[in-house]
């Protein structure tokens, strides 16, 4: 090392120490704001220690980021706006009270609740600092500005680097070890998808089965992708038959790696797999959909039932009522109706639809469609919480998130695991319910809230909001970027000429257009979520002639009141498929026939 590399380095090392010092200072007056803030709300407004905690970390948070904002790092060349600063300032503090209410808790109980406050501060202190330094306020600039090296600037989560294959080179440290002896869990999709996982998938445990000879489609591991040490910016990276996403937390956190040569293999780090429900719906489902594509269906986003002797669909926007439909459909009639699925249909060309039946995403007001009882009173308790943090109003505020340069796919991770979404299998809610393997659909519902309305959905019309509702369903990160990079071979996954995202999607549509053809799509609007009602009507006791299909005829209607709130998401038509033989099984579905 040159005597000016070590003069820069000292400078760097001097200055670091200067920042650390005047960021100690702020925080000390910090410590002061939120330990007179949490007497106000302790012993005057008598909250409880835990909410109070949060209260006041809300107003030393704000105090912290104008001093450090407006005298820790004045005239520095930062490359974000004030309110993303304070925005990230803002999310680092309230992400450390995961760690700080419950050490909180303990330390009361030994030294009191104003000393284990300030216990908690101190312990959390370093760690806040080294997430300020590093990817708020950005001082790796400051690095370059000293010592004259190079500054890296990793593209955007919306922006692939993309390279050729001699050019995936050790600076990716990709660690793919797996845990030894790691268990397995197998799921066989209709025959026509096999999938094998160090990673238990429970919204396929339908498809769950004890193992298969076939090579898996889909192979899921546990491993390290990417670099040990933490990034300072999302970054999506492609070259030939390979997707890498990074996050901010290192190879511990919430990267992964898809291997799309040779069939398709998913390695996910540490923390993502140990989110199930975020490893299948950010990852897996989007492989899913196209490999059924390349497969000759589409993977739709509907409920499918059985009414009498009709199969039908249901499709809807994001929280309108369809779950609520569902379950009242079944809930109503056990004898005369049959359950394919609820969020996702597998459908093809010919009208066919094969069951996909996930767990139930539910919500309080999706409970009163069916007898509360199914669920015990702790559950029915948790299920107020767990439907608020994953509403449609969370799923908003992710979204938002998403647009900042922070790690959301960990966030949502560890959301899940501490919070995990309210799922149930429909027998658990509907215990008559009886699961039907496949079906041939006869006409689909799209339900909406509104003036009374019925009438006929033109084809092109139809196709467009089907499609819609589908691409709905995969609107949180990565999957916009990660589907540039999907190339899948015709024959098996490996063999013949790849075909990339645009001739996937092209015959997606194909696939959905050939399906629909002369098959009737109402649109039925309802002021007050009474779409069973009017649905069991039209198809069990339908009019003398029915309007040709493709011929919009309008006419309005009364439907019985009865309100059943919905916050699940969008949903779509799904299609039919034929009857496959497949291993049992080895989810107990009670009165299964097909």
């Amino acid at each position: 090392m040159t005597s000016r590399q070590v003069q820069s380095r000292t400078a760097f090392a001097l200055g670091k120490s200067k920042t650390a010092f005047a960021f100690g200072l702020v925080g000390l007056s910090g410590l002061v704001v939120n330990q007179a803030l949490f007497w106000v709300f302790t012993e005057l407004a008598s909250f409880w220690i835990s909410i109070a905690a949060i209260v006041a970390t809300q107003g030393s948070t704000i105090w912290n980021f104008i001093l450090t904002d407006r005298l820790v790092y004045p005239g520095k060349d930062l490359t974000t706006r004030w309110y993303h600063r304070f925005l990230k300032s803002w999310t680092t503090n309230n992400a450390s009270l995961i760690l700080r209410v419950p050490l909180l808790l303990l330390l009361a109980q030994w030294m009191g609740p104003h000393w284990a406050n300030l216990t908690t501060l101190l312990a959390l202190f370093a760690l806040r600092f080294w997430i300020s330094d590093r990817f708020i306020w950005g001082s790796k600039q400051l690095v370059a500005e000293v010592t004259g090296e190079p500054v890296e600037r990793p593209s955007k989560a919306d922006v692939l680097i993309e390279m050729k294959s001699n050019e995936w080179g050790p600076h990716m440290a990709l660690n793919m070890r797996s845990r030894k002896h790691a268990k397995r869990y197998f799921y066989d999709v209709h025959g026509l998808v096999a999938i094998a996982s160090e990673v238990d998938l429970p919204e396929l445990q339908y498809f769950a089965v004890t193992e298969f000879s076939r090579k898996p489609d889909i192979t899921i591991r546990r491993g390290y992708v990417g670099h040990r040490r933490m990034i300072s910016r999302v970054q999506a990276t492609m070259s030939p038959g390979l997707f890498v996403y990074r996050e901010h937390l290192g190879s511990i956190g919430a990267n992964f790696r898809v291997d799309l040569d040779n069939r398709i293999n998913v390695i996910v780090s540490p923390l993502l797999a140990s989110s199930k429900h975020v490893v299948y719906t950010n990852v897996i489902e989007a492989l899913l959909r196209f490999v059924l594509v390349n497969k000759g269906y589409m993977l739709l986003h509907s409920a499918t039932v059985q009414l009498g002797d009709q199969t039908i669909m249901l499709s809807a926007q994001t929280d309108t009522g369809k779950t609520g439909t569902i379950l009242r459909l079944l809930q109503e009639h056990p004898d005369n109706s049959g359950f394919l699925s609820d969020d996702m249909t597998i459908v093809n060309g010919k009208g066919e639809a094969l069951c996909f039946p996930k767990p139930l995403t539910i919500s309080s007001h999706t409970l009163r469609a069916v007898n509360t009882k199914v669920l015990t009173l702790p559950q029915r308790a948790m299920l107020a919480v767990q439907s608020r943090i994953h509403s449609k109003d969370g799923r908003q505020f992710a979204l938002l998130l998403a647009r900042l340069n922070i790690p959301i796919i960990a966030i949502n991770a560890v959301t899940q695991i501490l919070v995990p979404p309210p799922k149930f299998m429909i027998h658990r809610l509907v215990p008559t319910v009886t699961y039907l393997d496949h079906g041939v659909v006869s006409r689909i519902f799209v339900i909406g809230r509104g003036d009374p309305r019925e009438e006929l959905m033109p084809y092109e019309e139809a196709v467009q909001t089907l499609l819609a509702n589908t691409e709905d369903a995969y609107g949180f990160p990565p999957f916009s970027i990660m589907e540039r990079a999907i190339t899948l071979r015709p024959r098996k996954l490996h063999k013949g000429k790849k075909q990339g995202i645009v001739k996937l999607r092209t015959r997606e549509r194909a696939i959905l257009k050939e399906f629909l053809g002369n098959m009737p799509v109402t649109r039925l609007h309802s002021p007050n979520f009474g779409w069973a009602d009017i649905i069991h009507e039209r198809v069990l006791n339908p009019a003398p002639s029915a309007p040709e299909p493709g011929v919009p005829t309008t006419r309005t209607f009364e439907p019985k009141v009865r309100i059943v709130r919905d916050n699940e998401g969008a949903d779509q038509p799904d299609l039919p498929a034929p009857a496959l033989e497949r291993p049992k099984p080895a989810l107990e579905r009670p009165g299964a026939r097909t």
